[in-house]
């Protein structure tokens, strides 16, 4: 079944951010009259960037604005809410520390500042409940007063809250950056769910007390039913990629509606990349084993800030109110409506709330509203004209636009995503970096890129320029990054305005840039052989943990905890391990990986040295950690080995200009598969084309780093090293990394 919606265009405001919009369940009156209260009109209330927050409804096709806010505080979130048992028709604002509540007709009746130092990133409203998050600081208020708070290392993306039916209970759940989900009771951690992606967002189905929705920023959705008595948890992927549709972007924001009146509610899933999707689910109770069916998807060029459910522009018609980054607000509602126009100006066959609207006065309407800024615009224009040429001591500057950013580790293939987004068009975008990246192409980009040569004594590795196509106000880029190169990649994002100007963003390059954190690692995991590197000196705590945030991602911005501390993290591409464990004056990290413990003590080493701390490093290699580590590339390296060899032959076979089947049939089996499936071969090849490279370097650098450990010099033996590679063999292979020949040169002490 396929889902057929128009778009209804309803108002612009300014910028919108996550949780900005909601609909407010239709008057008690009104719903009884109809016995349908989900088919009767609703109001729409949307909190902007610059403050205001406003309730509007849709009357004859005619915008009805029933009140607006003066322009304040950015809005962080909108939410609705009202005394347990009743109608949720309350309207609550999050601006810096203080929440806002007004009722339907905008009158203020709340006005409550936390005790939060941070500004308030996200909000829930539950009965006499008030949940407010920071980035780093969760605080529980009923009645206003608070009950209990918490700290979190992790920065807190979204908060949600369930509530157990028939219980007094309320269990809130935190979706942090460290890619996990903790679940609280009373201000205090009974739960921590790891996950695979960073989650985005977090939404709790209405009637439901036990089972939550989370968004991620690999752009999967994944449905959690937990266990309120005990600590059992399942969880049911509804959303991933899928092979042939191309990589999912980030989850913006997620709903549930029955738009179809079949008693069933859609999945509605908001993205990053302007994408809406709608997914018809088997079951009404969201139960285990459901299938989700995409009904419904368009793509609307800037990112999706919030969507909704309910009935707005005509009655006993559903809807999906969107929302969009750049403030536009619009209806993909499932009335039928024409867009043929007659010779008079009116619609031929269009019909709203049900009855048949002449639609010449309104265009002429609108007509008058376009003249009326055409002329607005011109006046504007000549008086800033006026006031640059005449002679006077002020300057001509242009406001900072803000910029919708997003820079994200991709754990499939070892890559970074940096999203960029700004509310007027794109010129051009220019990159620069000292530390050596390659950028990779992105399907759905239409920019044109372009290179310049990087002198290496100006300390650039990449210099390239992004020119975008008119009308482009979001652009993803995609690179790989090498492990121990370090570095900062500077966005100079330029906007298609006059005066001509620029904006800078910095995205630091961290040394060990492809590993994650792994909150629950296994037995089984730690048991690996070991390399380890211990650090003692007259270092705090907290001068180690910056270290240690500059030199990986994913690492807690604060620390909360006294003694030592410890986490470990996975190399996303090839999967091995570093555990680290410090404390004041004391620092061990162990890892199956060489060129990870030599590249942590190379950095720290470096760090310490500005700071004129000494250190005393000690090392210990264990030998059986290479081939244990060669094993684990094993597989990779097999399979790229074939298909870069099995591409190689089939590009050679298509050359000969085979014409019959005769022909054909000369060729042996082998030659005849390659023939056959030389497209699928391509497709994957050109999807990776410098992968066996990538492997080659991680196992050329394990070479050099083993044998610096001990002061000997290798570099000449990387040719043997890489004909070894290419004609592959496990024994051969580790047998080389065992021996040290005759000739090779001893390290100085530098």
């Amino acid at each position: 079944m396929e889902l057929e919606l128009t778009r209804v265009d309803y108002t612009n405001v300014g910028l919108t951010g996550p949780n900005s919009l909601q609909l407010l369940p239709p008057s008690a009156s009104t719903a009884s009259t109809s016995g349908g209260g989900h088919k009767q009109q609703q109001k729409v209330a949307i909190g902007d960037q610059d403050g205001v927050l406003q309730l509007f409804s849709m009357k004859k096709d005619e915008l009805q604005v029933h009140f607006k806010t003066l322009p304040s505080e950015k809005i962080a979130s909108v939410k609705l809410g009202g005394q347990a048992g009743s109608v949720a028709d309350k309207i609550f604002t999050a601006s810096e520390n203080k929440v806002r509540g007004f009722n339907k007709k905008g009158k203020l009746f709340l006005a409550f500042e936390t005790s939060l130092t941070e500004t308030i990133r996200s909000m829930c409203v539950s009965g006499s409940d008030l949940l407010v998050c920071g980035n780093h600081v969760y605080n529980h208020y009923r009645d206003c007063k608070e009950v209990g708070s918490y700290l979190c290392g992790d920065v807190i993306v979204d908060v949600a809250a369930l509530c157990p039916n028939n219980t007094s209970r309320l269990i809130t759940v935190l979706a942090c950056s460290g890619r996990v989900l903790r679940v609280l009771e009373h201000a205090r951690v009974r739960q921590t769910l790891e996950l695979e992606s960073v989650p985005t967002v977090l939404y709790v189905p209405k009637g439901i007390g036990d089972r939550i929705l989370c968004g991620f920023s690999d752009g999967s959705v994944i449905l959690f039913h937990l266990n309120l008595l005990s600590t059992e948890v399942k969880r049911e992927v509804l959303v991933a990629d899928r092979e042939g549709e191309g990589i999912l972007s980030a989850v913006t924001c997620l709903a549930t509606y029955d738009l179809s009146g079949d008693g069933k509610e859609e999945l509605i899933v908001g993205r990053r990349d302007g994408t809406l999707q709608v997914f018809a689910m088997n079951s009404d109770e969201y139960q285990f084993e459901m299938e989700c069916t995409q009904i419904y998807r368009d793509n609307f060029s800037e990112s999706i800030s919030a969507v909704q459910g309910g009935c707005v522009g005509a009655t006993n018609y559903t809807e999906i109110v969107v929302c969009t980054y750049s403030g536009r607000i619009f209806g993909l509602t499932t009335q039928c409506i024409s867009k043929s126009l007659g010779d008079n100006g009116s619609r031929s066959a269009e019909k709203l709330a049900g009855t048949p609207v002449d639609t010449s006065a309104k265009l002429q309407r609108i007509r008058a509203e376009i003249y009326e800024l055409e002329q607005t615009i011109a006046k504007e224009r000549e008086r800033y004209q006026l006031s640059t040429q005449a002679l006077s001591s002020g300057l001509s500057a242009i406001p900072m636009l803000p910029i919708n950013d997003a820079f994200l580790l991709s754990k499939d293939d070892a890559t970074y995503l940096l999203s960029l987004e700004i509310p007027t068009p794109i010129e051009h975008v220019l990159l620069q970096c000292d530390a050596p990246i390659t950028l990779l192409d992105v399907e759905k980009n239409t920019a044109v890129v372009s290179f310049s040569e990087c002198d290496k004594l100006s300390g650039n590795s990449l210099l390239a320029s992004y020119r975008c196509q008119l009308n482009t106000n979001r652009i993803d880029l995609k690179f790989r990054t090498i492990e121990g190169q370090t570095g900062t990649l500077q966005v100079y994002i330029t906007p298609n305005l006059q005066p001509k100007c620029c904006q800078l963003k910095r995205y630091p390059i961290a040394p060990l840039s492809l590993h994650m954190i792994v909150h629950n690692a296994t037995d089984e995991m730690l048991a690996r052989p070991m390399n380890t590197l211990t650090l003692r000196g007259p270092f705090s705590q907290a001068e180690m943990h910056n270290w240690m945030i500059n030199s990986i991602p994913e690492l807690p911005e604060k620390l909360y905890e006294s003694g030592k501390v410890a986490y470990t993290f996975r190399h996303v591409f090839i999967g091995t391990l570093l555990v680290c464990e410090y404390g004041k004056g004391e620092a061990t990290f162990r890892s199956d990986n060489i060129s990870t413990i030599s590249i942590l003590k190379d950095f720290i080493t470096k760090e310490a040295t500005k700071k004129r701390i000494k250190l005393e490093i000690s090392t210990s290699i264990n030998e059986s950690t290479i081939p244990s580590l060669i094993k684990l590339i094993e597989p990779m390296i097999l399979h790229y080995n074939k298909l870069t060899k099995d591409y190689q032959l089939a590009q050679a076979l298509l050359d000969l200009d085979i014409r019959d089947d005769d022909e054909f049939n000369t060729l042996s089996e082998e030659y005849r598969s390659l023939i056959r499936n030389q497209q699928t071969i391509g497709t994957e090849f050109r999807k990776q084309p410098t992968i066996l490279n990538r492997i080659y370097g991680i196992l050329t650098d394990l070479y050099i780093d083993k044998f610096k450990f001990k002061g000997v010099n290798v570099k000449t033996k990387l040719p043997q090293l890489i004909e070894l590679l290419e004609n592959y063999s496990y024994d051969e292979l580790v047998q080389f990394y065992s021996v040290v020949k005759a000739g090779d040169e001893e390290l100085g002490d530098g």
